[in-house]
């Protein structure tokens, strides 16, 4: 899908994707700038995308793009990505033209003074940027002044960062398509022949340690999610689809649509996220529906098998929601796709014990069930991230300490973890690694024989 270009170019940005130092994964699309693309390129600027992930010579091609460009756009989370923006943001210091760098992202979103103050950007684009970006990129252009009212723009003047904090709304129903003319697809094609697609941005829901809530949730409408899906499947020739909205199956009657075009397409295989509540939100007919039109999988975020803790993070959910969502899947013989995370700011060795017996008693109703575990990692600017500081957590404080800071699902890869307490802590992973063992992904299991994906051709 090409977009509508502006027929004088007024300059041209690149965008960097940087890596998160494991080359073997398979990558989602860079869907900030895939998103991006259209609106630039009707606003008259050359797009060029350098995504790290699937680029081993990088360095050498950012430089190269770089060379007649006057921006690059640096997108990363919190973490060992940050290690490749900050080489980015300093090859484009190094070149011999005037390259003005603007970061987004969760973690630009989060702690935008912090890549002011360290002068690794010039501008800070916080939340959604596919309606402020153009305007920044023109100011730049014309050596004007961000205009006052510019919602979601930081820059620093005389000393003090400056701009409205307040993000654009997550507004998703436009008709330009992902530009997917921008990218080399096959890079993103894995063996599985999958593509990841966002049908809605944002969350209603607002989970105490995730981010994904902060700035209201919009979704594609229904003739743009048709031509999007269709163009995914039909013309690019993907045979697996995954719904990555964050609470896909919350309506009914959406959700069936799109069973119904994927069921039309024919010979495809699609999965996509819910809540607990999945099971009471469908009629016996319309779970036959969705296996019959190619549903192989349904993940969840289960997190906690505590009902405190899920409380805690107001998941808004039973725990015996996810044994009867179990139950279901079983009949209608699709996986169930359950993640837990471990040791969250207030969780103690009673709620850890209470996981453990949920995932037995899921594995129980059916063996068959993937279960995926993750070490609660605090994102910056959440909830549960303030109450890990206010139990003993301290966070790095400069882009060099997050990028370096242990992200992994091991706690002896883990030493930040001082909201538990020293003695909570220890029997806490002797609990844990006793059940658990050597810990692998997904990815790794199935990388190593050991899971077979449902959507495997």
């Amino acid at each position: 899908m090409s977009s509508e270009l502006s027929k004088t170019i007024k300059g041209k940005i690149v965008l960097f994707f940087p890596h998160f130092g494991e080359f073997e994964m398979d990558n989602w699309m860079p869907f900030p700038y895939i998103y991006l693309g259209p609106f630039m390129e009707k606003a008259g600027f050359e797009v060029k995308i350098i995504d790290a992930r699937v680029d081993r010579e990088w360095q050498k091609n950012l430089t190269n793009e770089l060379k007649d460009a006057f921006a690059l756009g640096i997108t990363s989370m919190s973490g060992p990505d940050l290690n490749s923006a900050m080489e980015a943001c300093d090859i484009a210091r190094d070149m011999n033209n005037k390259i003005t760098v603007i970061w987004g992202g969760h973690h630009a979103s989060a702690l935008p003074d912090e890549i002011l103050d360290e002068g690794y950007g010039d501008y800070v684009v916080i939340g959604p940027a596919e309606y402020n970006f153009p305007t920044l990129l023109q100011c730049i252009v014309d050596k004007k002044e961000i205009p006052s009212n510019l919602c979601g723009v930081l820059t620093k003047r005389n000393g003090k960062n400056i701009g409205i904090r307040t993000p654009n709304l997550a507004k998703f129903d436009y008709d330009d398509s992902p530009a997917y003319h921008l990218i080399d697809v096959e890079k993103y094609r894995s063996k599985n022949n999958v593509v990841a697609y966002f049908k809605t941005r944002g969350c209603p829901f607002k989970c105490t340690f995730c981010a994904t809530g902060s700035f209201n949730t919009s979704h594609k409408l229904h003739h743009q999610y048709h031509k999007e899906i269709r163009y995914l499947l039909e013309d690019l020739q993907f045979t697996n689809l995954v719904f990555r909205d964050p609470t896909f199956f919350l309506k009914a009657s959406v959700v069936m649509d799109c069973a119904e075009l994927i069921n039309d397409i024919g010979n495809k295989k699609w999965k996509g996220q819910a809540r607990g509540t999945f099971h009471r939100q469908y009629t016996p007919e319309q779970f036959k529906f969705m296996k019959k039109s190619g549903l192989t999988s349904v993940m969840f975020g289960v997190e906690s098998g505590s009902q405190r803790m899920l409380d805690l993070m107001i998941k808004k959910v039973k725990r015996e929601d996810y044994l009867r969502s179990a139950e279901v899947l079983r009949d209608m013989g699709v996986e169930m796709y359950a993640s837990f995370m471990f040791a969250m700011p207030g969780e103690n060795v009673a709620d850890l014990k209470e996981s453990l017996d949920l995932m037995r008693q899921l594995k129980k109703i059916n063996p068959n069930i993937l279960l995926q575990n993750c070490i609660f990692l605090p994102l910056p600017a959440t909830v549960m991230f303030k109450e890990a500081v206010k139990l003993g957590y301290k966070p790095p404080t400069t882009l060099k300490e997050w990028s370096e800071r242990g992200i992994g699902s091991k706690f002896e890869e883990r030493s930040d973890i001082n909201w538990l307490g020293k003695e909570t802590l220890k029997e806490y992973t002797k609990i844990y690694n006793e059940e658990f063992g050597v810990y692998k992904h997904a990815w790794q299991r199935e990388k190593d024989g050991e899971y077979i994906n449902p959507m495997h051709d």
